[in-house]
């Protein structure tokens, strides 16, 4: 009996032991700072959040560039880094840099215009200076069928370079689409579409986004279940050489900004359009709107008037904590030339701020000046138009 009652209170003792810690553990534990993957957790509700997004437009692989960035054409050799020495400071200055790769990736023998297929160098360089998100949907992803469309999506995952707009087959655009980025507590939804692949039957499975209202409806929806904090969108769209949007790209633009995007990033017209700061209201929500028609081209063979340079547009996405809002602010943009050399030909992205007044770095033909300079004119005569929404950038 006495055995009996010694079991019940060592019992007791135990339970009563292991009730208090217990009770320690829970209390201590509610007190830590949560360990969740979720962004939201890791801000004060009165805190705000900032990421700086740059894009360029239309990064080309003519077959001039292919072959002035080698020295032996037998060989597999590239180097392109000379052409953006002089913009990269600026590339790495930001969160999220993207650009229309406009291009594929699809092996030797390389080629240019109209079926374009550039060394895998090409892309590994605009990675290196900077480039962190290639845009892949535009009329030159199905050049190469559907090895180009697949063995581009490789060599980019071989990177691990993120990229969008083309898929191997649909369940991997199920899995990977809209493409989610997340930079110091931002979360942003980025889709990607083409007007077209230049009459090419996209090749089964593959597939290259093209501009459906209904598919990219279904795609927002989707988007918006991920709970972003902005949506972008980037439209190849627009008449080539054309200087204004269409009324094709403005009905389309509506319809984004209707269905909830935030910002719309243009290419393909290969020149310069302009930008535009939208008031919209989303839901019962007052937005500004950013879009930009069209960046022009980034690096390219190119040199009619108007297409032998491009824009790149720099802004902030900031998020406020405690009002579960996101904005745009601090919209600048900067024009750059590619000067194009001779004997050896070779090619350079000169940043106009830094260059208009340079005369010692490249010792240019009076031609040549005066092509830059007419570029230089021409693009802030077309941009500046509202300056109270955005200005030139001019320097750090």
């Amino acid at each position: 009996l006495n055995k009996i009652k010694n079991y019940l209170l060592n019992g007791i003792n135990w339970f009563f032991i292991l009730s208090i810690g217990l009770f320690v553990f829970l209390t201590s534990y509610s007190k830590q700072p949560s360990s969740s993957c979720n962004s939201r957790n890791s801000f004060k509700a009165d805190s705000t959040s900032r990421i700086s997004i740059l894009a360029v437009g239309d990064a080309m692989a003519h077959m001039p560039q292919v072959k002035s960035a080698s020295d032996d054409s037998t060989s597999d050799c590239f180097d392109f880094y000379p052409v953006f020495q002089y913009i990269a400071p600026l590339l790495k200055a930001t969160d999220l840099r993207i650009v229309n790769f406009e291009t594929t990736l699809a092996g030797r023998p390389y080629s240019g215009y109209p079926s374009f297929c550039a060394p895998d160098t090409f892309a590994y360089t605009l990675n290196k200076v900077g480039f962190n998100l290639f845009v892949n949907a535009n009329n030159h992803a199905a050049d190469k069928s559907l090895r180009g469309i697949n063995t581009t999506i490789d060599k980019l995952d071989s990177r691990s370079i993120a990229h969008t707009g083309t898929f191997k087959n649909a369940q991997e655009r199920e899995k990977n689409y809209p493409l989610i980025v997340n930079q110091k507590g931002i979360k942003i939804a980025v889709l990607n579409y083409s007007y077209s692949t230049n009459g090419i039957p996209v090749p089964k499975p593959g597939i290259v986004n093209d501009i459906d209202t209904n598919t990219i409806k279904a795609d927002l929806e989707k988007a918006r279940s991920s709970a972003p904090d902005a949506i972008v969108a980037c439209m190849h769209w627009g008449i080539e050489y054309q200087r204004e949007p269409n009324y094709e790209q403005k009905n389309i633009a509506d319809f984004l900004l209707r269905n909830g995007v935030d910002i719309i990033i243009g290419s393909h017209p290969h020149v310069i359009q302009p930008i535009e700061v939208r008031e919209t209201n989303y839901k019962g929500k007052i937005k500004k709107n950013l879009i930009i028609w069209s960046l022009g081209n980034f690096i390219a063979n190119q040199r009619k008037p108007y297409s032998d340079g491009g824009l790149m547009v720099r802004f902030d996405l900031v998020k406020n904590h405690a009002m579960h809002s996101t904005y745009v602010d601090n919209i600048l943009y900067m024009p750059f030339w590619v000067y194009k050399s001779e004997n050896p030909i070779k090619y350079y992205v000169l940043p106009i701020y830094q260059f208009e007044n340079d005369s010692t770095t490249f010792k240019m033909k009076p031609e040549h000046k005066k092509e830059f300079q007419k570029f230089i004119n021409d693009s802030r005569k077309h941009l500046d138009r509202d300056t109270a929404n955005f200005k030139e950038f001019k320097g750090f």
